[in-house]
């Protein structure tokens, strides 16, 4: 039932006045289209267990120099953005835009679609955060290893030094201190979803 009512809430809040679209996200930090194929992705699940009370955003449209990843608080409609890099086949040219998805075993490109945050785990990244691919264009997310770490190329020192986040091999990249903000928010269960 809260499932319903959210997504209706922000079907309203897509197509409705100003003043409702400014109370889901008040900083206007998500791009609505990108808002719209969220929502539409997770109507399409219905019986799937997504019912953390957040829905995360990757918009992969901006640089990485940029805060493209959004929480988004669905009892608020507060956001948080963080910076997150993405996967070196997705850009081969390394000019910090990411140009193409795939899901593709040894591309190195980071994948589209619904997600699910699954479990945490320590693993060559320290603390890291497992991704069940929840559309056929991340379905091989759990056999490529696709999930949320941090690493020193996602580090400010590095953006600093070289102007964009490095590259990972398709996962999704945080620097170690946002890596804890962002589970600090985000728990088991909530949908990510990653477009463009």
């Amino acid at each position: 039932m809260y499932r319903i009512a959210t997504l209706i809430l922000l079907g309203f809040s897509l197509f409705a006045s100003p003043v409702h679209a400014k109370t889901l996200d008040p900083a206007g930090k998500i791009r609505p289209d990108l808002l719209e194929r969220a929502v539409a992705a997770l109507d399409t699940r219905d019986g799937d267990s997504l019912d953390s009370g957040k829905l995360v955003l990757v918009d992969y449209s901006l640089h990485s120099s940029k805060e493209r990843l959004f929480v988004l608080d669905l009892e608020t409609g507060d956001v948080t953005a963080f910076r997150t890099a993405h996967g070196k086949g997705s850009d081969q040219d390394h000019d910090g835009y990411l140009d193409s998805f795939s899901d593709v075993p040894g591309s190195s490109a980071s994948p589209e679609g619904l997600y699910r945050a699954a479990e945490e785990y320590h693993g060559a990244h320290g603390l890291s955060l497992r991704l069940d691919g929840l559309t056929p264009t991340n379905a091989n997310a759990r056999s490529r290893a696709i999930v949320i770490h941090s690493a020193e190329y996602a580090e400010p020192d590095h953006l600093k030094k070289y102007g964009k986040l490095g590259r990972s091999n398709g996962c999704i990249v945080f620097s170690s201190a946002d890596l804890a903000g962002f589970l600090e928010k985000v728990p088991k269960g909530t949908p990510i979803f990653v477009g463009k």
